[in-house]
């Protein structure tokens, strides 16, 4: 039997519904249901037919024969193809998460809904996606489950505080085209620990105390106006997070909160709740929790615990090194910017001033509503304001030698932890990749810095400069193994020619005289099951 005439009865019966489908396209789309999703042809008809009529603008209610005006189907693909007033649209998701509870409505009746998230471009990878929140009024749990991709039909947008997400409602519609893993169909408002809090992602439920707040606004991103929010910190026994409220938010500093219904974001890697209009905030009552005395420890960091975006870190560091550059803004004015290497117990980092601060190297310094941002790989700390910053009197802890500060850290605790410098790690070298040995870098000069592109060209073009004369490097790759976890491990030229006890110059010529294979079949004999103690920076660049 022919592949049309294998679905010749399907067909006909879709082109009752759909007299200007084309036939073909009908076909495909069975053989798209049954090879792609293991979806048999005969239960695939409901959703070809509804996708067919959702093209040519019909909606059925009742019977297949029965029809009916509606408003006005509109098919996307993207998210950006809607505006907030659209409604009954179709469009394909990937479910990316599912929290239901129970929520209070304005008459005081209790009813099960369900947040989540879902990303647009379903079939691409995720860096071609979108993802917005969505709401389930319509107890949709068996079909949303996460890691599932869905055809979404007769749902509607919501737009609030100039950010869009999904309504789903009791009368929409939902077929399943992947199937995902269970979904959680049993809802809760139990409170989690905010360092649960922080390693999740979606709606959660908290109980925490406000530690501090201050009123921000959010320029709109379409220039249109300003935004009122309230951003602050709160905190438990289990640590302290970030705090945004896109609503009113009077509660002081000390006051303990149950807060359910926020959703955990991430500004670049760092977590943080999220309060809106739908969440619910009350005052609770618990004469055992951590007192705002209790709690204040939370809110100190050290630099091992810096991650990009964090905002509001009151930190106390040692200063290493300190200098000033003078450079010509985009508007033409010049600035001065300050900047250099700190260090406490944990590790070291860099500290840049956008104000006239300037500590000498062993001076003790204490900030606070410093920034986080990451530079070079490595989240080091801001500051705009010289009231952010505090010279201290008398040393935090005994000093410490800049020449001899690495901290030991396990390479598993590396590489389930985020960059950092300074740090000291031991493992078994298991591999010598085969591109180490002389390369080239950009040698183009970066405007208004005072460095050069450096960065690998491969077959004489840099990926941001494009095509150069190279300068000769000395680099060697391998890979460092604990037993349970690996890192690649990169030297330079100084720490190389220390390991091969080779200069650039003896490399180069090595490898001119007996080949790169020759080389490398050397430096493996000389490595390989080898253990080695490494200390430098520790790079996640995942």
């Amino acid at each position: 039997m022919t592949v049309e005439g294998k679905y010749a009865n399907l067909v006909a019966t879709v082109k009752q519904e759909c007299k200007d489908a084309d036939e073909n396209e009908i076909i495909e789309e069975f053989r798209r249901y049954e090879e792609e999703f293991l979806i048999p042809p005969e239960d695939a008809l409901r959703s070809v037919i509804r996708k067919f009529q959702a093209a040519a603008g019909i909606e059925v209610t009742g019977s297949p024969s029965s029809r009916s005006s509606s408003p006005e189907i509109k098919k996307v693909d993207r998210f950006s193809e809607l505006g907030s007033e659209d409604r009954n649209v179709t469009v394909e998701v990937a479910v990316v998460s599912y929290t239901p509870r129970m929520q209070k409505m304005k008459n005081g009746e209790e009813r099960q809904i369900a947040f989540g998230w879902i990303e647009d471009n379903p079939w691409e990878s995720g860096d071609k996606r979108e993802r917005w929140d969505y709401k389930d009024w319509g107890g949709h749990s068996q079909n949303l489950a996460p890691g599932s991709v869905v055809r979404l039909e007769g749902v509607s947008v919501n737009e609030w505080n100039d950010k869009k997400s999904i309504n789903i409602n009791r009368t929409s519609r939902i077929s399943v085209l992947r199937e995902g893993g269970q979904a959680n169909v049993q809802p809760s408002d139990e409170p989690i620990s905010i360092e649960k809090a922080s390693q999740s992602e979606g709606f959660v439920s908290i109980v925490a105390r406000v530690l501090s707040t201050k009123k921000d606004v959010i320029v709109k991103r379409d220039g249109s106006g300003q935004l009122n929010v309230v951003r602050g910190r709160l905190a438990d026994s289990t640590g302290s997070i970030g705090m945004l409220s896109w609503s009113d938010f009077d509660h002081e500093p000390g006051t303990l909160l149950k807060i359910e219904g926020a959703s955990i974001r991430r500004f670049r890697d760092t977590p943080e709740v999220n309060i809106s209009d739908s969440s619910r905030v009350e005052v609770f009552h618990d004469n055992s929790f951590a007192s705002l005395e209790d709690l204040e420890p939370t809110t100190k960091s050290n630099i091992s615990g810096l991650r990009n975006g964090m905002r509001d870190v009151e930190i106390t560091l040692q200063v290493e090194s300190w200098y000033q550059r003078t450079f010509t803004s985009k508007d033409g004015s010049e600035r001065v910017v300050r900047s250099g290497d700190v260090m406490d117990p944990t590790g070291r980092c860099r500290l840049t001033a956008w104000c006239d601060f300037d500590p000498k190297p062993g001076d003790f310094i204490h900030l606070t509503e410093a920034r986080v941002q990451s530079w070079q790989g490595s989240p080091d700390l801001v500051i705009d304001e010289i009231t952010q910053a505090t010279s201290l009197e008398s040393p935090t802890w005994d000093k410490i030698d800049p020449e001899d500060h690495w901290v030991d850290v396990g390479l598993t605790e590396l590489v389930e932890g985020g960059t950092r410098r300074g740090v000291r790690t031991n493992g078994t070298i298991v591999l010598v990749t085969g591109d180490s040995g002389i390369i080239e870098r950009c040698p183009v000069q970066l405007p208004d810095r005072n460095r050069k592109c450096r960065k690998r060209l491969r077959d004489g073009n840099c990926v941001d400069c494009g095509p150069q004369r190279g300068e000769e490097d000395l680099r060697i790759r391998m890979v460092l193994d604990d037993g349970v976890s690996n890192v690649s491990l990169l030297l330079s030229k100084d720490p190389a020619e220390k390991f091969l006890g080779m200069s650039q110059e003896e490399v180069a010529e090595t490898i001119s005289k007996e080949g790169q294979e020759a080389f490398l079949m050397s430096v493996r004999e000389k490595s390989l099951g080898r253990g080695v103690s490494v200390n430098g920076l520790a790079l996640i660049d995942d």
